[in-house]
């Protein structure tokens, strides 16, 4: 009987975490291509303006749906030399609040609509003319909302026999936030569940189910949200691994700098403080606030937005306390962080740093060393 029971779990993980993750993929092509032109013209924008930076991280970071993403695609217009240090921290620290209208999205209560949302999408993006490219991909994008609900509830359902499993519910008590050291040890699962997965709204995912599901409580769940926030940053990190330019290495290690040091202020006061703090702003708007609150038909009525309140308010509190600091930390990088020299080639040295999940960036890059070719080429002529 456990056996099934295990069975039927790790398959509806699987399952579901498959198709939340395609779902993830297909919303992120579908945004990209869409809102192509305007992220463009958006990065175009970035300058030495801290405040404009980083209103245009959250703003690409929304629109592509991936903090990942928008890290990867600043790592490789670092590289290009076509953003400066300063502007790539800015928009590094908007990346993280733009990550957290993900959590908002599955706040949205359409999860039991997921599949037929998926279904009338997916229609749309098969049978719809070739010609209406655009529309085609906005209906790609609806197919990636509906299977992020749909694998959500997957996960969901499937957590449920873990009621019945005692010893596996208890090995989720070996890292309950119930003190400092607890906080930090969920914190510590959530970082390497997605260093593993190595996407933070696969995780955000996970922990959503889990939380909706009573196996882990509210604290937990916003102890792990905090410890996923680390986590995410080793796929910037792997993607400066293969950059030529000391800048887009610095632009990574910057990444996870930022992340590791607001994770760590926030967890000596995230027991006492901040999950306080943030259960009472709730009740300014919600006098009946409670995340361990139940509906009649067995749902929490405030659980996932509790948890992407804890996701977005801890990025938002971060950037503002650091955005004042971005040319201290630009600084502090050119100083320490190699001596930023480049050796002159004789070819085409800003169209080999490859990354096939920012098309956006390749373009640019290779746009910009049109651009640059041709200038060369005028130069020659006078």
């Amino acid at each position: 009987m456990q056996t099934d029971l295990i069975l039927q779990l790790l398959f509806s993980l699987a399952g579901g975490l498959g198709i939340f993750l395609l779902g993830m993929k297909n919303m992120q092509q579908g945004l990209q291509v869409v809102a192509g032109p305007r992220i463009r013209q958006t990065i175009n924008k970035v300058t030495a303006n801290r405040f404009l930076a980083v209103g245009i991280g959250t703003f690409v970071t929304m629109m592509v749906q991936s903090s990942s993403v928008t890290s990867v695609m600043v790592i490789g217009l670092v590289n290009s030399q076509l953003m400066a240090l300063s502007g790539a921290i800015g928009v590094i620290m908007g990346a993280n609040v733009g990550t957290t209208i993900t959590g908002w999205i599955l706040a949205l209560k359409i999860g039991k609509y997921g599949l037929p949302i998926l279904g009338f999408a997916a229609i749309g993006w098969l049978f719809l003319n070739k010609d209406k490219e655009k529309t085609r991909y906005i209906f790609l994008a609806v197919m990636g909302i509906g299977m992020i609900f749909f694998g959500l509830e997957i996960m969901k359902d499937g957590f449920k026999p873990v009621k019945d499993l005692p010893w596996f519910e208890q090995a989720f008590h070996l890292f309950e936030a119930t003190s400092y050291v607890g906080v930090l040890k969920a914190a510590l699962v959530g970082c390497v569940l997605t260093v593993i997965v190595q996407s933070s709204s696969a995780t955000l995912g996970i922990t959503i189910a889990l939380a909706n599901t009573g196996v882990i409580d509210f604290a937990t769940a916003g102890a792990l949200v905090l410890g996923e926030n680390i986590g995410t940053t080793i796929t910037a990190y792997l993607a400066s691994l293969g950059a030529d330019d000391i800048n887009a290495k610095r632009t990574a290690y910057f990444h996870i700098f930022f992340n590791v040091l607001g994770c760590a202020w926030i967890t000596l006061i995230y027991l006492n403080i901040y999950l306080p703090a943030l259960t009472e702003g709730w009740k300014l708007f919600f006098p009946d606030f409670d995340p361990s609150l139940v509906n009649p038909d067995g749902t929490y009525k405030y659980m996932t937005s509790a948890i992407a309140s804890v996701h977005s308010v801890f990025n938002i509190i971060n950037t503002v306390m650091f955005i004042g600091f971005i040319p201290f930390f630009a600084n502090f990088l050119e100083k320490h962080i190699g001596d930023g020299k480049k050796t002159d080639r004789d070819h085409f040295t800003h169209l080999e740093f490859k990354e096939k999940a920012t098309p956006f960036t390749a373009i640019e890059r290779t746009r910009q060393e049109i651009l640059r070719t041709d200038k060369h080429v005028k130069n020659m002529r006078t």
